[in-house]
């Protein structure tokens, strides 16, 4: 009789680890004690393992509760096509504990959370990549270039994960742009916020900049895709890039910088695009962030 009961057990425990899973919608998981310190994981229906996005919101370099929204959809789109996603809520520029060190540290445990994750959930760690628009293609970017950053520095987390490859949406990826004030004579954010990001006087040079700055960094060694808008690239300077709030006499060109360095980049250009509509639903920007992942992933015909 005790060997039969084991035999049963033994064949349900198989029935079940055989068995597709249901979908897992948007389960908030924190990954430190703060309120902002959580990602919202959602699974597609099936056993996996499933390749990993994860979405890093804009906002300005600063985060409030609701701006985890703005991936949302996105997210589901992304299990649609049996992709896993992890939207990132962590601390900003202006949040309590945020700026310098507390929003990179968040970004970094953030990120880092899915190598616990996946002792719990089915996730393809060898396809981790991550999106973010506006400034969250800024703390992507920067994921990046973690592994390289000095081991003293403050915002230095020995990585638990690499992303595998990289998506900026509409991404503003030059510390620089922060706090430049346009031809309307207003700041970019409405308030200075780059010097709450680097936790110390602004100084091209110094350290603490650097260490924020990816582009200090290339080559990153991945993927990228860099899906942006006509309003701001191909370059032409001067020239204003937010409606008049910024506007800079020079600037980088972070896509021929990258290819020179020796990484892949793909850019495509979006013609008279909208900066919100890179997370509008159904928007052109929004359509093109999402086949970037999928050419990403080799699933760019479904």
């Amino acid at each position: 009789m005790k060997t039969r009961i084991n035999i049963t057990v033994l064949a349900l425990v198989l029935l079940v680890a055989s068995s597709p899973l249901p979908a897992l919608a948007q389960t908030k998981i924190p990954y430190g004690p703060d309120p902002l310190q959580y990602g919202e994981l959602s699974l597609p229906e099936g056993a996996g393992p499933f390749p990993v996005v994860t979405f890093l919101h804009a906002g300005c370099w600063r985060s409030t509760e609701g701006m985890i929204n703005s991936y949302r959809a996105m997210a589901k789109v992304m299990t649609e096509h049996g992709i896993a996603a992890w939207n990132l809520q962590y601390r900003g520029a202006t949040s309590p504990g945020g700026g310098w060190p507390g929003t990179w540290l968040d970004i970094a445990n953030g990120f880092d959370a899915l190598a616990g994750l996946a002792g719990q959930y089915p996730l393809d760690l060898q396809q981790a990549i991550v999106v973010g628009h506006s400034s969250g293609g800024h703390f992507g970017a920067w994921l990046a270039t973690r592994p390289q950053l000095p081991k003293d520095s403050e915002i230095y987390v020995e990585p638990a994960l690499n992303p595998t490859a990289l998506v900026m949406a509409d991404a503003y990826i030059n510390p620089m742009v922060i706090d430049t004030i346009g031809v309307s004579g207003e700041i970019y954010c409405g308030e200075p916020l780059l010097e709450k990001l680097t936790g110390a006087p602004v100084d091209e040079k110094g350290a603490n900049f650097r260490a924020i700055s990816p582009l200090e960094w290339l080559p990153w060694g991945i993927p990228q895709e860099y899906v942006v808008s006509s309003y701001r690239y191909p370059l032409s300077m001067p020239r204003e890039l937010a409606q008049g709030k910024t506007a800079l006499q020079t600037l980088p060109d972070y896509p021929a910088l990258a290819i020179i360095a020796g990484d892949e980049v793909n850019v495509r250009i979006i013609a008279n695009e909208e900066h919100g509509d890179f997370v509008k639903d159904g928007a052109r920007g929004y359509l093109a962030t999402i086949s970037a992942v999928l050419r990403l992933l080799g699933k760019a015909s479904e």
